[in-house]
């Protein structure tokens, strides 16, 4: 027993060795690392097997040991001499970790099982060698081989693996027979004739490709045809199923009927379909008021068999009353058909964004600049997120990192994310309550820094201020967008500071080019505040729970009865009356496909001046998400990434992006920012003093202790906290934990304080 005993015990401690050594290794060295020891487990095999063959009954004569020998002997007890395959195998991993860490093998092994098939019942069929009473072709090959003669005879049997033979060299010679699709990367851009100011642009990409006299690259960099990449990656629109005319007839002789019965007289003089629902246009008889109509949704809905049917009464610019039904086989309703629509592709604004379809199936664009800011209300699962994915993706289309840029705020952590390696961000999407209102604070100073700048060069908005800077051949301003993807988290943590930005930033940051989206489950008034609802005049409804919530958010009734799963109703600005729409879906797939091409796009810009085959480089960074070593110096996994990154890229190089940032500047609006952010922490706090007696006094620091003491606000609560962190009187950040008070004795707290007195 101690002989088994100590062999599998030093075998288990080995293991556990290497294990351990590879969890403090770089992933390229840990491959090289795997490829060594499949090396050695293949000579070991081959040894093992060529000494089982020599001698098959000495076991201890095997010049693999006893692992050797029961290996060699079962294996070759079940496939035969096909079992030289093993080391065949373990040399291919070997050659694969260690030569080639980029290459996929999963594909090729499985090419291994038919072959053994085949190979065993050949060997067993015409090999009659045998070692220790078993065939050439093991068990396996036996039990095989008998099957096919029972059952297909001799002739048969030959038949068959034959075709097997063909059917498995074409498999593996396909590649080869047909020609391969070139991947993403190396589609060459053609470009398509462009209007008005897009020849402008074209130079500039030319000179940027061209590398410098200092640069050394081996191979050029890949040529993008970004807008069809794009295309690419979105979900194709299914094709427009037909109409079922007679369905749609009977539906609309059921309405009639039903209404009659309730001596609401009339008649269907249209029925529209789209994609969700039907809307049948029913023209009542003369002296029928329109809301006994719209008082008999359920009882309609009752007799139609539907969920839920919404009365649109009357239609806007028709003597009729809508009555719209959900459809029996509900449609998916796709972004690419409206991003190939010809009003999309010919809309001259970079602000241009895909809503969706309307109830004839019709993509719905509109200019988010005439908005000038929007409000998304609805319950979980009804498709905010998914429609504010929606209007991010239409802009990345139309627009570059230069022409428009975003400050994302989610507190969920779930969506937004999820857009962090692209340039187009100000910074990473903001998960905390307490940095969503810094970032706030800085957006309105960046609006006033703009308001000066534009009265500086006697201009009204954005658009007059970068025509101008366009004939002086200087640097133009983009627009920013500001998303909030779940409003009620940010009110229920700091509502005053967070009301007093978003209001501000409302009422005036149109002209500068800043615009706003908040999204909310809960549209309550408490979050939809009479100061936020007054300054977003254009809205999106989805499903919400009740009537209170629907006036909330539309000021009518509605949205209620909507269906769900992006069905909504959409109130431009200027407008009384709501639109119904369905929004298009957007998966996570192609959301996460879209944000590494334009990561790629970026990345490739960034490290255009390496040596070596930057495309590579750029594709490992983005499937390794080591990219968040740039974003992210505080992320646990920072030092492991940045030393996956050293094997590539020189360190100097990361140490650069990390120090520069790795979201372009904002050019000289970022220079004056920092100047005001340090100004304003040079002063302390005049309320500093008082919270720093205040903290000592409780020994335990926290940002609700000083609200309630001191009758503060959350933001300013918050600037004391780091002011006192600063001046080393309590604890650094622990989580949502109190902070420790650091100072325990009043002569060293005093001594603390004279500095801020003086």
């Amino acid at each position: 027993m101690a002989k088994i005993i100590v062999p599998i015990a030093l075998l288990i401690i080995a293991i556990g060795v290497l294990l351990f050594i590879a969890k403090e290794l770089d992933p390229p060295k840990k491959r090289k690392l795997s490829g060594i020891i499949f090396f050695l487990l293949c000579i070991l095999f081959v040894i093992s097997q060529i000494s089982y063959l020599i001698n098959p009954l000495e076991r201890f004569k095997n010049l693999g040991g006893l692992f050797g020998f029961y290996s060699s002997a079962w294996t070759f007890w079940l496939v035969g001499f096909y079992f030289f395959i093993i080391p065949c195998i373990l040399v291919y991993l070997g050659f694969v970790f260690f030569f080639k860490p980029e290459k996929r093998f999963t594909t090729v092994l499985l090419y291994f099982v038919p072959i053994g098939v085949i190979v065993d019942a050949i060997f067993a069929l015409f090999l009659k060698l045998s070692v220790s009473n078993i065939g050439a072709g093991g068990t396996f090959g036996s039990i095989v081989n008998t099957f096919l003669i029972n059952y297909f005879g001799r002739l048969g049997t030959y038949l068959i693996l034959g075709f097997g033979i063909i059917i498995v060299v074409f498999m593996i010679v396909k590649k080869s027979i047909f020609p391969k699709r070139k991947p993403r990367d190396e589609i060459l851009i053609k470009e398509k004739p462009k209007k008005a100011k897009k020849p402008k642009k074209e130079p500039k990409p030319k000179e940027e490709d061209k590398p410098s006299t200092t640069t050394k690259i081996t191979k050029p960099l890949p040529k993008i045809d970004f807008k069809t990449a794009f295309l690419e990656i979105l979900q194709e629109s299914p094709e427009d199923s037909e109409l079922d005319k007679k369905a749609l007839e009977t539906e609309a002789t059921v309405l009639v009927n039903r209404l009659a019965e309730f001596d609401v007289e009339g008649k269907v003089v249209n029925v529209e379909s789209g994609p969700v629902i039907s809307r049948f246009e029913f023209e009542p008889a003369p002296g029928v008021k329109v809301s006994r109509i719209a008082n008999l949704g359920k009882d309609l809905a009752l007799a139609l068999k539907a969920t839920r049917i919404r009365v649109v009464a009357p239609i806007p610019g028709k003597s009729a009353v809508g009555i719209e039904v959900p459809n029996r086989e509900r449609s998916l309703v796709c972004l690419k058909k409206g991003i190939i629509s010809s009003e999309f592709q010919d809309n001259p604004s970079p602000l241009g964004i895909v809503l969706g379809e309307d109830i004839i199936g019709q993509p719905v664009i509109d200019d988010l600049s005439l908005m000038p800011h929007m409000l998304i209300a609805g319950t979980t699962g009804s498709g905010k997120s998914v429609c504010i994915n929606t209007i991010i993706l239409s802009l990345l289309y139309h627009s570059n990192y230069k022409e428009i840029r975003f400050l994302m705020i989610d507190p969920k952590r779930l969506e937004l994310p999820m857009y962090n390696p692209i340039p187009h961000l100000l910074r990473r999407a903001v998960t905390q309550p307490k940095h969503a209102i810094t970032q706030l604070e800085k957006l309105v100073k960046i609006m006033e820094i703009r308001y000066r700048d534009f009265a500086r060069e006697g201009v009204r908005d954005i658009d007059g201020y970068n025509e101008k800077m366009r004939k002086k051949n200087e640097e133009t301003k983009p627009y920013i967008l500001v998303i909030v993807d779940e409003l009620a988290d940010l009110m229920l943590t700091a509502a005053n500071e967070i009301e007093e930005n978003i209001t501000r930033l409302a009422q005036m940051s149109r002209a500068v080019g800043i615009h706003l989206i908040l999204a909310t489950q809960r549209p309550s008034v408490d979050v939809i505040t009479g100061l936020i609802k007054a300054n977003f005049p254009c809205r999106i409804a989805f499903q919400v729970a009740s009537k209170t919530d629907s006036r909330t958010i539309l000021d009518m009734n509605g949205a209620e009865s909507l269906l769900g799963r992006g069905d909504m109703l959409f109130l431009p600005p200027g407008k009384g009356t709501p639109v119904r729409l369905h929004g298009a879906y957007i998966s996570t797939e192609e959301i996460s496909g879209i944000s590494n091409l334009i990561a790629r796009m970026y990345l490739l810009e960034l490290l255009k001046d390496l040596e070596g085959e930057v495309n590579k480089i750029t594709n490992v960074i983005i499937e390794e998400e080591l990219w968040t070593a740039f974003v992210n110096t505080k992320d646990p996994a920072f030092d492991e990434k940045r030393r996956a990154l050293s094997n590539m890229m020189p360190v100097e190089k990361i140490d650069e992006i990390i120090q520069n940032g790795y979201y372009p500047k904002l050019g000289e609006e970022h220079v004056k920012i920092e100047q005001v952010v340090q100004e304003e922490n040079i002063e302390a706090d005049p309320l500093f003093i008082e919270g720093a007696k205040l903290v000592f006094r409780h020994q335990v620091a926290s940002v609700s202790l000083l609200q309630r003491r001191l009758g503060i606000g959350y933001a300013r609560a918050g600037r004391i906290i780091d002011q006192l962190e600063a001046a080393n009187l309590i604890e650094p950040f622990q989580g949502s934990k109190s902070r420790k008070v650091l100072v325990e004795r009043e002569e060293e707290f005093n001594k603390i304080l004279q500095k801020y007195t003086q």
